[in-house]
């Protein structure tokens, strides 16, 4: 499969930009296949060398280099990249190749268009300030739910089929082969019945994020949905109840932490003062990936 880069923005505008004219030929794509990073490091008296402090991934910046035709609408084909790239608002850049999908969000910093020639030149520059590219759609993990017995067509045997059964695993494992640390992740727990302070727990880093304590408990009820997020910029706890949303970080303990996935195995479990068969505990997450 040719390469095939998608630029989309809030208004759903929407481009593809291949090795063909349509109306804009893909000439070059800088900044997808390298990552940077920031080394910091300090200097000590009568000591060879320096001592490591850290690093950090640099903000990635994609360069877009397109042509029109000679015979094209120069005019329309400008303010089709002027919809597209708008200031001050995030894109999505999608990239294709060979099976690989990525997607990436950025800010427009630059569109320049060279109207020296009869084939116009566009430089397109986009900074990416979250430099890691990411799946397009959520992988999901099941710790505890209902799986399904039924399916059409059915042939009803006996009375009193069941039409599904409980899966519950008390210890979960995700494996992250990738080389990004620190995946936000989305833990979604529904109650089945009355669940009081339900928690979640990391082993390997020992860690845990308690929504619920004995001077402060919350109590979910049959139907409650608990919606936790420890993405970069959105770490939130919230309870959906009666179709409505609200959020409640105040009910986290003192020594909670937003779980995340680290480099390696991750064995994730699960618990509540009261209630811990009423839980059904679903983890969703997207890899992240330094290149394309």
């Amino acid at each position: 499969m040719a390469r095939e880069i998608i630029c989309k923005n809030e208004d759903n505008i929407r481009v593809v930009f291949t090795d063909e004219f349509a109306p804009w030929l893909l000439e070059n794509c800088e900044g997808i296949y390298e990552t940077r990073n920031n080394v910091f490091t300090s200097a000590n008296t009568m000591t060879d060398g320096s001592t490591y402090q850290g690093s950090v991934a640099q903000m990635r910046n994609i360069i877009l280099t397109l042509r029109d035709r000679p015979e094209a609408d120069h005019q329309a084909n400008r303010t089709l990249l002027y919809a597209l790239f708008k200031p001050k608002a995030d894109g999505l850049f999608i990239y294709r190749e060979s099976g690989v999908e990525r997607q990436i969000t950025y800010k427009v910093e630059s569109v320049e268009i060279d109207t020296k020639k009869r084939s116009r030149k566009a430089t397109v520059s986009l900074l990416c300030p979250d430099p890691y590219f990411v799946d397009l759609q959520d992988i999901s993990v099941e710790m505890s739910g209902w799986v399904s017995d039924f399916e059409f067509q059915h042939l009803f045997l006996s009375e009193g089929e069941e039409f599904g059964h409980r899966v519950s695993e008390r210890l979960k494992t995700i494996q992250n082969d990738n080389a990004a640390d620190n995946i936000g992740i989305t833990i979604t727990i529904t109650a089945a019945g009355q669940v009081i302070n339900p928690s979640v727990s990391l082993v390997e880093q020992g860690e845990s994020i308690e929504i619920g304590t004995s001077g402060n408990p919350l109590t979910l009820q049959a139907g409650d949905k608990l919606i936790i997020t420890t993405h970069i910029n959105n770490k939130h706890v919230y309870l959906e109840r009666d179709g409505s949303r609200q959020e409640i970080n105040e009910y986290l303990s003192e020594d909670s932490e937003f779980l995340q996935l680290m480099h390696g195995q991750n064995t994730f479990g699960y618990s509540a003062d009261i209630g811990e068969s009423y839980m059904t505990v679903a983890i969703s997450f997207k890899y992240r990936y330094p290149g394309v």
